[in-house]
């Protein structure tokens, strides 16, 4: 299983949210998003979880095959080129939340289907959950290397 960690967190997370999100699509037509917006969104979440993952899969096998999925006690020069792609992950994410219109557009989808009302699913909400993800995963990983 551990072979496989990443390719399974590719496939699950970004194909299976992907296709949630397009079997969703009705739904967030009620809200005033065109198929277009709705398709273009899940191409964007299958991608940008897919290919990380796939990278980081590539990486682990490269590095050999009896690695854990933790990057961080990878070999060099794998363990820096899986840091660097968090990173730059971490850094597209924080720009199209916090530069972009990625706030409104994670407003208007987590809309759908949510019990929480009001500020929980507006856009400063998303802001502050992204600035939590960030900070959290950053303590995470440097956690890691103690």
């Amino acid at each position: 299983m551990m072979k496989f960690f990443w390719l399974i967190c590719g496939l699950w997370c970004g194909v299976g949210n992907g296709a949630l999100i397009w079997s969703r699509r009705k739904k967030y037509a009620e809200l005033g998003l065109s198929e277009d917006e709705v398709a273009r969104f899940a191409r964007g979440t299958v991608l940008w979880i897919l290919i990380p993952s796939l990278l980081l899969w590539g990486l682990q096998l490269s590095a050999g095959a009896d690695l854990t999925p933790e990057y961080w006690r990878w070999p060099a020069p794998q363990r820096h080129m899986a840091i660097g792609l968090q990173i730059v992950v971490w850094l597209a994410l924080a720009r199209w939340v916090f530069v972009g219109d990625g706030a409104e557009t994670l407003s208007a989808y987590a809309r759908v289907g949510s019990r929480w009302g009001g500020f929980m699913n507006s856009p400063a909400a998303m802001k502050l959950w992204t600035a939590f993800g960030l900070i959290a995963g950053v303590v995470a990983l440097c956690s890691g290397f103690t």
